[in-house]
């Protein structure tokens, strides 16, 4: 894929981010560029040149619901999920500096409430969370042949999230919250993993360790993704940065409202860390996964990226490029019409314990209160956006 030129690095920014400073969100009435120069049209050439540019926030990839979209079995779907998965959890306990494909089982229901075994191979993956779980993420990889009838069609290679802890009962919390996270940014665009909930027993065949069951999350495959909108995933170098210019403007903004809304600022769209880019004919789309170490889900081991000298992960942090007015407030709309939804849906999430729901729901409240309307988002989240020359 050529149509998306990449750059070096700056050796001059912090690792695993751009900027070298607080910064805050778009200044609705623009910014400037190098040499003092504004980078944005005014506001009566962007009124007279956003029909060129609308279908960006309307389009398959942009800013409208999922009404009508149609999705495989498993995805279809946002009820909780019984399944059981045979493998050798002892060894894949052991899988840490090497992952390799283990025979596992999954056990699901046909229509008729019969169960069926699907065939599937399984290992450990991750990086953080691979190092610090007693029982580690895992990434299964589903027999399409045998998968031919059941939920499980049409899948091949799928993330599953569970406790990272699960001798510790509270931990449960943090999986429903990062499911949530998901959720949340599906409320406000189709360019967002789906994401189904499972009720996973463990049934260890590398021991006599009693099955358990426990909530867990898997994840919509990254190719599954981009065809569902009409894009093929971009493989970025590693060591290799995309131009800011090189990312959908529309998209741009809401993956880093998104990332601020939940407190999560240990992302780079330009270096891909933490987001999916796509290629969308020709404009790069990030599309943000990994949620851990956001103020939302708030884990007991997330600590904040030191350059951002945070007190807490509580505590947001806006790390999104300088916009043009419309798009900037075309995005903030968005999120605005699907705020009471976002909010009512974590307050009444009946897997959280009513201390999560309480907490979460007011953290998202404080985000909502600030964005109320554009003079109060000017006021108090519209700051010191990052320039693209930083």
């Amino acid at each position: 894929m050529t149509s998306l030129a990449v750059s070096e690095p700056s050796r001059t920014r912090p690792a695993g981010g751009f900027d070298t400073g607080r910064s805050g969100v778009p200044d609705l009435g623009g910014s400037s560029g190098p040499g003092g120069r504004s980078r944005f049209a005014p506001l009566p050439l962007l009124a007279a040149s956003a029909a060129a540019w609308l279908p960006l926030l309307l389009g398959p990839c942009g800013l409208r619901g999922q009404e009508g979209a149609v999705f495989p079995p498993l995805f279809a779907s946002s009820e909780p999920l019984p399944v059981t998965i045979r493998a050798d959890f002892s060894s894949l306990r052991d899988d840490r500096s090497e992952s390799p494909d283990r025979p596992a089982v999954l056990v699901v229901v046909d229509p008729t409430g019969a169960p069926v075994e699907v065939s599937a191979e399984i290992r450990t993956r991750g990086n953080f969370r691979l190092d610090t779980c007693s029982f580690p993420p895992l990434r299964l990889d589903v027999d399409s042949e045998a998968a031919v009838g059941t939920v499980l069609e049409g899948q091949d290679d799928l993330k599953l999230v569970s406790s990272c802890r699960p001798e510790r009962a509270s931990w449960a919390d943090l999986v429903v919250k990062e499911y949530l996270a998901y959720r949340s940014i599906q409320l406000v665009t189709d360019a967002s993993f789906r994401v189904r909930l499972l009720e996973a027993t463990f049934r260890d065949t590398g021991s006599d360790e009693q099955a358990r069951t426990r909530i867990a999350f898997v994840i919509e495959e990254d190719e599954a993704l981009a065809e569902r909108l009409g894009a093929v995933v971009f493989d970025l170098e590693e060591g290799k940065n995309l131009p800011v210019s090189a990312f959908d403007p529309v998209h741009r903004m809401i993956n880093a409202v998104a990332q601020y809304m939940l407190g999560n600022p240990d992302w780079s769209d330009v270096a891909g860390h933490n987001v999916e880019i796509l290629d969308r004919n020709g404009a790069a789309v990030a599309v943000p996964y990994d949620f851990d170490f956001s103020g939302i889900v708030d884990a007991p081991y997330a600590t904040p990226p030191p350059e951002y000298r945070l007190d807490s992960v509580r505590e947001r942090y806006y790390r999104g490029w300088c916009e043009n007015p419309l798009t900037t407030r075309s995005v903030l709309r968005r999120f605005r019409e699907v705020g009471d939804e976002i909010v009512e849906m974590w307050r009444r999430e009946p897997l959280l314990s009513e201390e999560s729901r309480w907490t979460a729901a007011r953290y998202l409240e404080e985000f909502f209160e600030a964005i109320e309307t554009d003079e109060r988002a000017e006021r108090a989240f519209l700051r010191d956006c990052r320039r693209w020359s930083d």
